[in-house]
This record gives C-alpha cells, sequence and structure tokens, in this order.
C-alpha cells in the first residue's frame, strides 16, 4: 500500500476511533487496528500522537472548505453565494458526522492539554479557511467587502459552529439551513458590488 494511502486511511481510522471513544481512547493501538495495520505503520507515517491529531484537523477542515467553494458557485448575488457554500457545509455536515465529533473531541482535548496550543492553531485553520471562502464569494459575484475579512471570518466561523453543535444534538436539517440562510444574509450586508473601474482592473491584471 502506497505511504500516502495508508496515511489517508489512518486519518479516517483515527476519526472514527475519536468520535466513538474520544481522544484519549485514540491509542496508536486502538488506531491501527480500526485501520486493519501492523502497529508498525503507525510509526512508519506520523513520527507521534500530535502529528496524527494535527493531520485530523487539517484533513477535515480542508473537507469542508472544498465543499463550502465547491457550492459558492451561484454568482446571481453574495446571499446565494454564501448560503450555496453554507448549504454544501451543511450536507458533509450530514454526511459525515463523525468528522465533527472528533473535531469537537479534540479541540476539548487540546484545550485542558495546552490552553494557548492547538486549540488556538485549530480554530486558526478555521479562520483561514472562512477568510478563503469569504473571498472567494466576493470574486464569483464581482462584490468587495466593506469589513475586513478577518473580522467577518470569525463571525462566519462562529455561524458554522453553531449550526453543527446544533445539528449534532438534534439532527434537524431544515432549521440548520435557515440558521445558514440568516448568516448569509446577516455577512452579505458587509459588501458592496465592484464598480466598472474596479472590476477593468482586475482584468487588466
Amino acid at each position: 500500500m502506497p505511504p500516502e494511502q495508508r496515511r489517508d486511511e489512518l486519518i479516517a481510522a483515527a476519526i472514527r476511533v475519536i468520535a466513538r471513544r474520544g481522544v484519549a481512547g485514540a491509542t496508536t493501538r486502538a488506531v491501527t487496528a480500526e485501520a486493519d495495520m501492523p502497529l508498525g505503520a503507525f510509526s512508519y507515517i506520523f513520527g507521534t500522537q500530535d502529528e496524527l491529531m494535527t493531520a485530523v484537523v487539517d484533513t477535515v477542515t480542508e473537507q469542508e472548505r472544498f465543499a463550502a467553494q465547491v457550492r459558492a458557485i451561484d454568482g446571481t448575488s453574495m446571499v446565494t453565494a454564501l448560503r450555496s457554500g453554507l448549504d454544501g457545509y451543511i450536507d458533509l455536515l450530514k454526511a459525515r458526522p463523525d468528522d465533527e465529533l472528533a473535531l469537537f473531541e479534540l479541540a476539548i482535548w487540546a484545550r485542558r492539554r495546552d490552553p494557548d496550543g492547538q486549540m488556538r492553531a485549530q480554530w486558526a485553520t478555521y479562520f483561514r479557511a472562512a477568510e478563503d471562502l469569504l473571498r472567494f464569494a466576493a470574486e464569483v459575484t464581482a462584490h468587495e467587502w466593506q469589513t475586513p475579512v478577518s473580522e467577518l471570518a470569525r463571525v462566519l466561523v462562529s455561524f458554522a459552529d453553531g449550526i453543527t453543535l446544533a445539528w449534532l444534538a438534534d439532527h434537524d436539517t431544515d432549521a440548520a439551513r435557515r440558521t445558514a440562510a440568516f448568516a448569509a444574509e446577516a455577512l452579505a450586508r458587509h459588501a458592496a458590488p465592484r464598480t466598472s473601474q474596479e472590476k477593468e482592473s482586475r482584468r487588466a491584471d
């Protein structure tokens, strides 16, 4: 099995184990057993458990960002772009709830272990992904953000966290989509269409 495939399978196995047992239960032995691999495969791919945990966060966050951007292609308006992006995230949440459970388990574990360490880095990854989505939405709708994107990204992440926790609690997808619609409307108020001059400048670039 190629190393990259082993890496992907170990990450997927870690997500399943963390969702069932928490981070404390995601021992090297438990993860390799879940992946149906020999114990030595872990040390060959990941030097430490911390490296595996970081890879889990990075992998799931990238999946979320990609799902949102794929859906955020409706350039009709900023609202529709953001709404379709958030709906893409909700679709992923429904399809892979264990991923989100694992991320929250990791966050709590990291906060208790090191208050200023991995949890801060985990949310910094979310903020960067949110900034990417907001810039993508502005590009496809020919808009400019009137509020710093870094500030709006924190709002978007807060909405996404709330949607996630509420859905994990009650599995009410319709309610999640209503919250997403509210979030899209709220964020869209901070954008304005680009002027003709700005559009020409971007084409020249």
